[in-house]
């Protein structure tokens, strides 16, 4: 420390330094909390799901929102072929976890639960704005993302999510590679 208050540029190579990194992070984190905010939302559908006897697979409502986000996403300015494959990814990593629990619950028999939201009316909104909230944020990092920092702040799911590591891993493994354009080069 005495080193840096003798030498202010060594203070200020250090503040640049340290801005810069979090210049790099800060997309990265965002990131991550719109994906860890959609999956966290996948519980109470499963428990809706569960409650009312409804299948977790549901292809024909699982096309309408890979084509109403794809659209989405090309409005915001991702290539449509990169954002159907990370919103794929998305719906994929949604239905493990809701499988999974779901096949939990069946080995231990377990009863309805109590008050659960409401599939339509609250979930699927939710589900919608935090779909919304991944693409935008996916779209600010876009040119963050081919740096392999990058790729290992995302590599593992965070605490909030850390059972359910293989579903992280098939929402991040879409964010690669990244489309060449993807910062107007």
């Amino acid at each position: 420390m005495t080193a840096l208050r003798r030498s202010p540029l060594r203070l200020c190579a250090v503040l640049v330094l340290a801005t810069a990194s979090c210049a790099i992070a800060a997309p990265a984190a965002e990131l991550e909390d719109a994906i860890a905010a959609r999956l966290l939302l996948m519980d109470d559908v499963a428990r809706y799901k569960w409650n009312h006897a409804l299948p977790v697979v549901d292809p024909e409502r699982e096309d309408a929102l890979l084509e109403r986000a794809t659209g989405d996403a090309v409005a915001i300015g991702l290539s449509e072929a990169y954002a159907r494959r990370v919103i794929a990814a998305q719906i994929d990593a949604s239905r493990a976890i809701q499988l999974e629990l779901v096949s939990g619950w069946h080995r231990d028999k377990q009863p309805p639960f109590a008050n659960v939201p409401d599939l339509a009316t609250m979930q699927r909104p939710a589900i919608d704005a935090a779909t919304h909230r991944l693409l935008e944020r996916l779209h600010a990092t876009m040119c963050t993302l081919s740096d392999e920092s990058t790729r290992a702040d995302l590599q593992n799911p965070p605490a909030s999510l850390a059972r359910q590591h293989a579903a992280w891993s098939i929402a991040t493994a879409a964010l690669w590679p990244v489309p060449g354009d993807a910062c107007g080069h």
